[in-house]
């Protein structure tokens, strides 16, 4: 999550709903909420892994294609979600976006006023607040509406290092079983350093969650060329089709 908008746009959103629930809680619980969202931005890193739900938009082959030269791969869900991630499906109707923090925020309010007086503001509330810190990734601008998008988040740690900080991976859940983190790599956007991680989806090979892959409206490869290539690398049974967008 390197785009500054895109995360102050998340933040924005938690600051309406809390200054229209203010006058339903007591005073300090929004502040301590604020305070430990502000709090994980110091102490995490969120990744995310962008997929959309529509795989023949002529704006996302321009925008995230070559400009329409190359390909749009399609995953399998179910096998995909059995990584370490936290999925989320992106909400782009503000109005939606406000309710439904909202409601997180009165529901946290109900669990801690008044199911949880023995450990007030304790671990629960703390994880409590975390995720809804997290999960203000999945609020965008309405103006990305159609890019349909569904997000895999993932989580590395600052940690101290020499006379300042690193980015750790702990790790997660892999197909089931704990698994150790992965090595944090970088790549360059522009002058920027984006950090990222490898994760491999096939289970040591066992799964193998590409479907299929759609050519680009510019791209002049044949189907059962790309086929042959995928057959041939070890990705089978993949169905291959030609984007219907009409772009030259």
């Amino acid at each position: 999550m390197n785009d500054f908008l895109e995360i102050h746009w998340g933040y924005s959103i938690w600051e309406k709903a809390a200054n229209q629930v203010v006058n339903q809680v007591e005073e300090g619980f929004l502040e301590r909420i604020d305070s430990i969202i502000k709090a994980s931005s110091l102490k995490t890193n969120i990744l995310a892994s962008c997929f959309s739900l529509k795989p023949d938009i002529l704006s996302q082959w321009r925008a995230y294609s070559n400009d329409g030269n190359g390909y749009c791969i399609g995953f399998k869900a179910s096998d995909v979600l059995r990584l370490p991630v936290r999925p989320l499906k992106v909400l782009y109707d503000e109005k939606k976006q406000i309710k439904e923090t909202i409601a997180m925020l009165k529901a946290i309010h109900e669990v801690e006023c008044f199911e949880n007086q023995n450990d007030k503001y304790g671990a629960d509330f703390f994880r409590a607040c975390a995720t809804l810190a997290v999960d203000l990734a999945a609020y965008k601008n309405p103006a990305f509406a159609e890019e349909l998008e569904i997000r895999l988040l993932h989580l590395l740690n600052f940690v101290p290092s020499n006379r300042f900080l690193k980015l750790v991976d702990n790790g997660g859940t892999y197909f089931g079983d704990e698994k150790t983190g992965e090595l944090v790599k970088f790549r360059m956007a522009q002058n920027l350093p984006i950090p990222y991680i490898d994760i491999n989806f096939t289970n040591g090979g066992e799964v193998n969650p590409i479907t299929k892959v759609y050519i680009g409206p510019k791209n002049d490869s044949r189907e059962t060329a790309i086929s042959v290539f995928l057959e041939t690398v070890g990705i089978g049974n993949v169905q291959v089709v030609k984007s219907k967008a009409s772009y030259r």
